[in-house]
């Protein structure tokens, strides 16, 4: 397990804000807004005029709830929660959507940049070790405009970019210096799987980018000495039923192409939701048995891959 102290300029975004560079990221960033370029959809639409597209989001972010969450990872949750902000609407259409309530219907509340960067002062006076933007692809220039804002404020915890990996490498790019910890989703890798239960043919490609980029940005994950992420990459992965070759090869990329030491989290929760119900999508409208979970991580280590959520930094571990 690597530990490390905290750098001089962490969370990293103290610098960036001290540097003057977060100025020149908020006006990009707002740039990107019109037309819209945020995401991989490129709508075009204006969203500086509310304008909307595929996500569904004008000007503003909208939030549907923010608190301290004691569900995550262990290295993010710690003793005292992750706080998490998540935003409504998404730039994926998964058919399989556990919170398609909040991603895909028109659920929560409009914020301006003082509200937003509120929530994250809020969460940190909770106690909160981090704040973890919760599918933030299609939001990040609301978010980084809010930064400054939550930093004048005393904010000082690290981010967490919690995201389905359908990020445009443009905002990934406004995004550095700023994220402490990189936590994408690697859903699907072929296109036709992607087409059919994602809505999107592209989601492959625009992942494995995205990985490579976050992982070129903060490399392997790496812990404080009482065991919280400091700064790194961690993959989720749910397995899904009857798509253990697209795991696999998940797995395989991540270890060749990414590093072998990426932290990755496999998860075993999936379970038939929103449309799976319909004819078209009969496929995976079964939860993943305990023989396919097994078989997915028995392939990530075939694939070489060695660090994995299981394996808690003893002194975390010894904590909870």
């Amino acid at each position: 397990m690597t530990f490390q102290k905290k750098p001089s300029s962490w969370p990293a975004y103290l610098e960036t804000y001290e540097s003057g560079v977060l100025d020149e990221k908020v006006e990009k960033a707002l740039s990107m807004l019109s037309p819209c370029r945020v995401c991989p959809r490129e709508c075009d639409v204006n969203r500086l005029e509310n304008g909307r597209g595929v996500c569904m989001s004008g000007r503003y972010a909208m939030v549907s709830s923010y608190f301290s969450h004691f569900g995550e990872e262990d290295c993010l949750r710690g003793w005292k929660g992750s706080g998490t902000i998540f935003f409504s609407h998404c730039n994926l259409k998964c058919v399989f959507c556990q919170n398609f309530d909040i991603s895909q219907r028109h659920s929560g509340v409009e914020v301006v940049p003082e509200q937003l960067a509120k929530m994250m002062l809020e969460l940190q006076e909770k106690g909160c070790h981090n704040i973890n933007f919760v599918t933030p692809e299609h939001v990040v220039p609301q978010i980084v405009e809010a930064l400054p804002i939550a930093i004048q404020g005393g904010l000082r915890l690290p981010l967490v970019y919690n995201t389905g990996s359908f990020d445009s490498l443009e905002s990934l790019e406004i995004m550095e210096g700023l994220v402490d910890i990189y936590m994408p989703d690697f859903k699907i890798w072929e296109e036709e799987m992607s087409k059919r239960y994602l809505k999107s043919a592209r989601y492959p490609v625009i992942a494995r980018a995205a990985i490579r980029e976050m992982y070129r940005q903060v490399g392997d994950l790496q812990f404080d000495e009482r065991g919280l992420a400091v700064r790194g990459l961690l993959v989720r992965h749910l397995v899904m039923p009857g798509m253990l070759d697209d795991s696999r090869s998940i797995f395989e990329f991540l270890s060749s192409e990414v590093s072998p030491d990426t932290f990755v989290n496999i998860m075993n929760q999936y379970r038939p939701a929103h449309r799976v119900g319909e004819t078209s999508y009969k496929g995976i409208n079964r939860p993943t048995s305990t023989v396919e979970f097994h078989m997915a991580v028995e392939a990530a280590e075939q694939a070489g891959l060695r660090r994995f959520d299981d394996c808690k930094p003893p002194l975390l571990a010894h904590i909870l």
